[in-house]
């Protein structure tokens, strides 16, 4: 998007319409935030108190003025607001709106007249966190150069976005969302009924124990209004939360009758059909509980041989995961043309994780031999895929790793 740009984002003490805001802010965007509560001040981004269901003439001003309008709106709060928004916006300016459910909003817009180009975003993250390297779904509604320049803009921040339809976006939802969120409240829901104090089963509490009452915990924290648009408005959550019951009975019925056989192929059955091709999903639990139940301090020799062995398992399954990526980067740069030696990207990695192992107390010339060694194993993967002429990362890279402390 060309510079400057002006950005309204309505809804800015929310968790997501703060993130975007801030987002906006930094990428160059003259950012005002609006709220019904005033808006604690942030650094770039001008704050307003007001109602968007019932625009001043201070806000009809700032919607003249917009770009990017953000709508960080509940559904039926959304659908009040925008009528008495559009006819003060410009008819170039993009919508951008948040809605965890898309579907309605798709039915909406075709009902009523709005010019303007349409976008539907939804962060797979809470706000609260550093959006780089995690999921966004994004559903454009039109096409319009605006929407990709937005999309764009999203990339440029690090986010892995995923374009979808309205339909797709909600069909993956009910399973990414609903399934999970009502899993979730049943289990606190349980526990709450339970006469057992929580404190005495939190002292015999193994792993998933601990993770499922972080995640209750995790909901507790945020908006009820989120949870229930996921819940009550996607076409798609009835089937899935009968999946969740039918799921609960099918393992109530095999109980009944006994049947250890079945619950062991059901068993091998999710191992086969979920698991086979994840299996870092099995190192990522490990190191799940182990950080929720970190192991006591080895006090033997083969205690701390097993500790670091268990260690080293866990580095080998991250640089098999690291290898696939780049399997994956390989392909990518072989369709799109890009080169396999990037520098300065180089750079950037040797130097991040530098900056993180200083908190571990790791000398800045151990990541520099280890990473060399791992880009170059990566540069050889990838002109596996790619083919052509190779280009020595020594060569192609010594200034960036000059530029860390490494000997090219």
């Amino acid at each position: 998007m060309t510079a400057p740009a002006f950005a309204l984002v309505i809804g800015a003490n929310g968790s997501i319409g703060g993130l975007l805001a801030r987002q906006l802010a930094a990428s160059g965007f003259e950012v005002v935030g609006l709220d019904l509560a005033a808006t604690a001040p942030q650094p770039g981004i001008v704050t307003l108190q007001g109602d968007a269901t019932r625009p001043d003439a201070a806000l009809q001003r700032r919607l003249a003025q917009t770009d990017v309008l953000v709508l960080a709106l509940a559904q039926h709060v959304l659908e009040r607001a925008l009528p008495a928004l559009l006819p003060a916006l410009p008819a170039q300016a993009l919508i951008v709106e948040t809605l965890s459910i898309k579907t309605p909003f798709a039915q909406w817009l075709a009902r009523h007249p709005v010019a303007q180009p349409v976008l539907g975003i939804n962060p797979m993250f809470s706000g609260d966190l550093e959006p780089a390297g995690r999921p966004l779904a994004a559903v454009p509604y039109r096409d319009a150069a605006s929407a990709d320049a937005f999309v764009a803009l999203l990339r440029q921040w690090r986010l892995e976005v995923v374009p979808l339809t309205p339909a797709a976006h909600d069909q993956a939802m009910a399973l990414l969302q609903t399934v999970g969120h009502a899993a979730v409240l049943s289990f606190g829901r349980v526990l709450a009924a339970s006469a057992v104090p929580l404190d005495a089963l939190l002292r015999l509490a193994p792993p998933p124990f601990r993770v499922l009452l972080s995640l209750v915990a995790r909901m507790t924290q945020n908006h009820p209004d989120v949870y229930w648009e996921i819940q009550a408005d996607n076409p798609c959550s009835a089937v899935a939360r009968q999946q969740l019951l039918a799921a609960l009975a099918a393992l109530d019925d095999g109980v009944a009758r006994a049947d250890q056989g079945g619950f062991a192929a059901a068993l091998a059955a999710l191992e086969h059909t979920l698991i086979a091709d994840h299996r870092d999903y099995v190192g990522l639990s490990r190191r799940i509980f182990e950080s929720i139940n970190p192991p006591p301090a080895p006090d033997s020799l083969p205690a701390f041989r097993a500790a670091i062995d268990r260690v080293d398992d866990q580095l080998i399954d991250l640089l098999g995961q690291r290898q696939a990526l780049i399997a994956d980067v390989a392909r990518f740069k072989k369709t799109s043309g890009t080169p396999v030696m990037q520098p300065n990207r180089v750079l950037e990695v040797v130097q991040r994780c530098k900056a993180r192992g200083q908190g571990w107390h790791l000398r800045g010339e151990l990541i520099e031999q280890l990473y060399r060694l791992i880009i170059e194993e990566a540069c050889h993967i990838e002109y596996e895929h790619v083919g052509g002429p190779r280009e020595s990362l020594l060569t192609s890279s010594a200034p960036a790793f000059q530029a860390t402390g490494v000997q090219a």
